[in-house]
């Protein structure tokens, strides 16, 4: 299905230029009078996360206004504020109570029975098939494989919980947009917000140190899991860079990583 033909069959209006993402195309359009979100997803991960938002259901996220096979009409949200502009011009610590905000709303328990979502070990395939390219990756896959044997509070998770996932609704506040809809620890959805807003503001120096330590009150998390799991997801962000030809991306991935491991 394309996006013209879920125009004609939900009876949108064109609010602004369409948008192409590696995953989905996007417009903005009206419906019923609302400011919405069209999105047609282009992968099956895509449209796992599309299961993931019908299910969280606006507790926390975007609410779904319509969905079909690909398709999906959300509620439009706000790009300013933007919390990564925040992160880079101060307001680190307050971005990073808005994540966490964020993310208590995705990982708050509810009646319905959990969609059904790939789980964590095999979303760290791709680090399982790196260990053999150097130190960093190794370490980082034995990380990720002790944390995946033995997960705590497993729930339906985000997967891409950082900055640019959440984004504010003037009469709901921050919700989270872009899952990639996962089953696993809980303490993984936030490993990406330490990566994030961008590898630069990542490696600072005491950054890491203060964010983890921010993080864990916050969400009242184990604080050397939630940087073992930080260590486990940067070697895991360091494969996936390897594997699109971005080696320095990955390089400061692994700095990443080798800095949660020095904090443990």
């Amino acid at each position: 299905m394309s996006l013209e033909a879920d125009l004609i069959r939900w009876g949108l209006t064109p609010d602004g230029a369409a948008i192409r993402t590696p995953g989905s195309d996007l417009m903005p359009v009206c419906w019923q009078g609302r400011a919405a979100m069209m999105k047609v997803a282009r992968s099956a991960e895509e449209v796992r996360g599309h299961d993931l938002m019908v299910w969280l259901d606006g507790q926390g996220a975007a609410r779904v206004f319509k969905h079909g096979g690909e398709a999906l009409l959300l509620e439009r949200l706000e790009t300013t504020p933007s919390l990564a502009g925040w992160a880079l011009t101060g307001r680190d610590d307050v971005a990073t109570r808005v994540l966490c905000g964020a993310a208590a709303g995705v990982h708050a328990a509810r009646v319905t029975p959990w969609p059904d979502l790939p789980g964590l070990p095999r979303w760290f395939g791709s680090l399982e098939a790196a260990q053999g390219r150097g130190e960093g990756f190794a370490r980082a896959w034995a990380t990720a494989r002790r944390l995946l044997a033995d997960q705590r509070d497993v729930r339906p998770l985000h997967g891409d919980l950082h900055h640019g996932n959440v984004l504010r609704s003037p009469e709901r506040g921050w919700l989270v947009i872009d899952p990639k809809g996962l089953i696993g620890e809980r303490t993984f959805d936030f490993a990406n917000m330490l990566c994030n807003p961008n590898l630069n503001h990542a490696l600072r120096p005491e950054r890491l140190a203060r964010q983890a330590a921010l993080i864990a009150r916050e969400a009242g998390l184990d604080h050397a899991r939630l940087l073992g799991w930080v260590g486990a997801y940067a070697g895991l962000s360091a494969a996936w860079h390897l594997e699109d030809g971005q080696e320095e991306q990955a390089r400061q991935s692994l700095a990443i990583s080798a800095l949660a491991h020095s904090l443990l």
